[in-house]
């Protein structure tokens, strides 16, 4: 039987309960784990090709048109946390969010910028730098904020609505605007 045969009926038997559970995956060129215990909808976008690696701890849900994308780098999300939809998790320069995690509608968390390059050489072959982005335990990131590469948010921090948070966030710091600064 073919891999998508198979997929076809776990979906078919999995939404006739209202749910949709992906159990450990690892065939082919993917190579994404996620706990039994998550929810995954059916309309959300997990991609990790060969070489990266995504995974989801326990009693996380990943919500409609949620895209969790590995580009070569590696995504790790813990415990209890929430991906509302339209969000977009890249993982080019690796992604670690801690347990608890509350991450609203549309945010943007992007672990890579381009290096500005002079007149002479194409933005495209100036390269880009690759940093990461680490977001710890208890953080709540509100609607269309957008996180961007080499930040650290801190325990506990809350990140307003709309925010650009191009700085690290100290734990149970308050931060808003654009770029963002403590409230």
């Amino acid at each position: 039987m073919h891999i998508t045969q198979i997929l076809k009926i776990l979906y078919r038997y999995f939404r006739r309960f209202g749910r949709f559970v992906i159990y450990t995956i690892r065939f082919g060129w993917r190579n994404v784990v996620v706990d039994t215990t998550s929810w995954v909808s059916t309309r959300a976008i997990i991609r990790a090709p060969r070489g990266s690696h995504i995974s989801l701890g326990h009693h996380c849900e990943i919500h409609p048109y949620a895209m969790i994308l590995s580009y070569g780098g590696d995504i790790t999300i813990g415990d209890n946390v929430s991906v509302n939809p339209f969000t977009v998790i890249y993982g080019i320069g690796d992604v670690k969010i801690g347990s608890g995690v509350r991450i609203a509608t549309s945010v943007t968390i992007i672990p890579a910028n381009h290096i500005q390059a002079n007149h002479e050489i194409n933005l495209k072959d100036a390269g880009i730098t690759k940093q990461g982005i680490r977001i710890e335990d208890n953080v709540w990131i509100g609607a269309g904020a957008r996180i961007l590469d080499g930040v650290t948010i801190g325990r506990n921090a809350v990140v307003g609505a709309g925010s650009v948070v191009t700085r690290d966030v100290a734990p149970n710091a308050k931060v808003v605007g654009v770029p963002a600064r403590v409230m």
